[in-house]
């Protein structure tokens, strides 16, 4: 079972709208998102996201976990977005290897950091980037009162 990450080009968007969708649906309390508004993009922002800072995990040719990067949102440092690994593939590498792909990007592009945000009660997800070197840097409330927790990692 050998894992591949890569990211999509554009005309395999409907892979990267299957995934998004699959993921608000298995964790819709870990996103901002939902599914519904989710499912009504129209497919040239699926084609447009198809980018150089979007990986896909694939295990024998089926997706099953993807992370998104913005390069450039908070003064400068890019943020890790939209992290989701499908159950059948948690507790192998597809996890550490879609990070280690954001990381190897923001670094290779003269980045010095990474952050993050993770609601503050999926613990499991946490203890995740804590492994991975990813510190509790900031909290913000949400309108509904569930709060996101900031975590960074220092690249430098």
């Amino acid at each position: 079972m050998g894992v591949v990450v890569r990211s999509l080009e554009p005309h395999e968007w409907r892979t990267y709208r299957a995934v998004r969708l699959a993921a608000l649906q298995d964790s819709p309390h870990a996103y901002c998102g939902s599914y519904a508004q989710s499912a009504e993009y129209p497919e040239q922002l699926w084609r447009d996201w198809c980018t150089a800072t979007s990986w896909f995990a694939f295990l024998d040719e089926d997706p099953v976990g993807m992370v998104r990067i913005n390069p450039e949102a908070k003064e400068g440092v890019p943020e890790m977005l939209s992290m989701w690994v499908a159950p059948r593939a948690r507790g192998t590498s597809v996890s550490t290897e879609l990070v280690d792909a954001a990381v190897v990007w923001t670094w290779s592009s003269g980045g010095s950091g990474l952050h993050l945000h993770v609601m503050e009660d999926n613990v499991r997800a946490r203890r995740f980037y804590a492994r991975l070197n990813f510190v509790p840097t900031a909290r913000h409330e949400l309108p509904d009162g569930r709060y996101l927790l900031e975590m960074t990692r220092n690249l430098a």
